[in-house]
């Protein structure tokens, strides 16, 4: 998964846990709680990547051994047909 946020470098990233309301992600970029970030999530039955803008409602203080990070996302769009797109791949991933 891509990450890019305001202004600083694009990240990469690992989805631990996702629903219809938001994402938690490992990353080792650095972002801020009340920052709106765009993700680019790969599905195994999506063709292209998915793209979805969160803001970030929380982060761990500390990273990890590794240097990442977890960070807690509630999406900023819960309508339309991109945010529908998105709910089809996260209710049919296996």
């Amino acid at each position: 998964m891509a990450i890019e946020g305001q202004g600083g470098p694009p990240a990469q990233g690992v989805v631990a846990n996702i629903s219809e309301a938001g994402v938690c992600v490992w990353t080792d970029g650095g972002f801020h709680v009340g920052e709106t970030l765009v993700l680019r999530l790969d599905f195994p039955q999506e063709p292209q990547p998915l793209q979805a803008a969160g803001r970030v409602v929380w982060s761990e203080r500390q990273p990890d051994e590794h240097g990442a990070r977890r960070y807690g996302l509630q999406w900023a769009h819960t309508s339309g047909p991109q945010h529908e797109r998105l709910r089809n791949a996260i209710n049919t991933s296996p």
